[in-house]
């Protein structure tokens, strides 16, 4: 059995929660409209949209008579719905299109970087990736080119420094755009926690900032450090490494994932549960497929229902996928717009 973040459940999770100051919202769904619940699986705002995203920083996108605009925690719609797409807010400005091209909004709903980009992505670290023929650069919140579009490729800043990729090699830039880690590697992953996973010549280890090795790699494939550990492939089994590279839990896991919010899905004898940073089920594998948690809350499979668990393992909210609106489409409201990651 063979377990990944595809199909209808990733598709939900990936609208499924919201954060805020004020506690995160959860995407539901009834008789084929779509509403938002608390962590307590309590209902907000009832099902009555045909497609909607998650909620950052306090507003959401929706579609109504197949234009994008975005609600407040109140259900109340605080930016009319007149684009062809949108994503999500980050650092208070958000990506929305129009005739085919790409600009961002103020939660006012105002246009303050006119669509002019092919492509775009959020904000990070204080600028935002966009493309235009084919070329990937960045812009500041006053839409000024800061970074010419010059690459083939190129990540969201991270830590300072953001990955970027000409002829399929892969480095790092940082605000300037001065490359400061030379474009040599085959793959690559943003800075997460200080460190990044790099491919060269068939080998893969991390590198620090300054593109020194912090320990000699001992696995065969890894995943970025997410609290403090990464995820390693030793033969076909997934285990987890600190920052020095020592092991905290040996690779004996058939399948497992990054850890989120202190937990990681990982599988045994055939059903999904998560684990604590030492290994240890602290949910029991019971689920047929399982998201990670995100704003105290993940997103399971058990039997012909998806639902909601909290970290003790209960469940707080479950209804049927039959229930469900058509979601593919609403995919495009967060993604189709952002440029891809390398």
């Amino acid at each position: 059995m063979k377990y990944f973040k595809l199909g209808l459940l990733a598709i939900v999770a990936a609208f499924a929660v919201g954060c805020s100051n004020e506690g995160p919202l959860f995407l539901i769904w009834e008789k084929g409209k779509l509403g938002y619940a608390d962590v307590s699986g309590k209902t907000v705002i009832a099902p009555a949209f045909e497609q909607s995203g998650p909620f950052n920083e306090g507003l959401a996108v929706v579609v109504k008579d197949g234009k994008v605009g975005f609600i407040d925690k109140s259900g109340k719609v605080v930016v009319a719905p007149v684009y062809q797409n949108a994503g999500k807010f980050s650092e208070g400005l958000a990506t929305v299109v129009k005739e085919g091209l790409t600009g961002y909004i103020d939660k006012r709903g105002t246009l303050v970087i006119a669509p002019h980009w092919d492509h775009a992505a959020p904000f990070a670290d204080g600028l935002a990736v966009v493309v235009k023929d084919g070329k990937f650069g960045f812009i500041d919140k006053s839409g000024k080119v800061v970074i010419a579009a010059q690459f083939d490729l190129a990540a969201p800043f991270s830590e300072g420094l953001a990955l970027v990729v000409k002829d399929n090699l892969g480095g790092f830039i940082d605000k300037s755009g001065k490359v400061v880690i030379p474009l040599t590697y085959s793959y690559a992953t943003p800075f997460s926690e200080g460190l990044a996973l790099v491919q060269k010549d068939g080998a893969n280890y991390f590198i620090d900032k300054s593109e020194k090795k912090p320990f000699e790699p001992k696995f065969d494939s890894a995943e970025p450090f997410s609290g403090g550990v990464a995820l390693i492939g030793v033969q076909n089994k997934i285990g987890y490494i600190n920052a020095k590279g020592e092991i905290v839990v040996a690779p004996t896991f058939e399948y497992a994932r990054s850890f989120k919010e202190g937990l990681a899905v990982a599988i045994q004898d055939g059903k999904v549960g998560f684990i604590n940073p030492k290994g240890d089920f602290v949910i029991k594998p019971q689920f047929e497929n399982a998201e990670d948690f995100s704003g105290g809350l993940a997103l399971v499979m058990m039997g012909a229902n998806y639902g909601y668990v909290n970290a003790q393992g209960k469940v707080v909210w479950q209804r049927s996928p039959s229930e469900l609106p058509i979601l593919e489409s609403a995919a495009n409201l967060e993604n189709s717009r952002e440029p891809a990651a390398p």
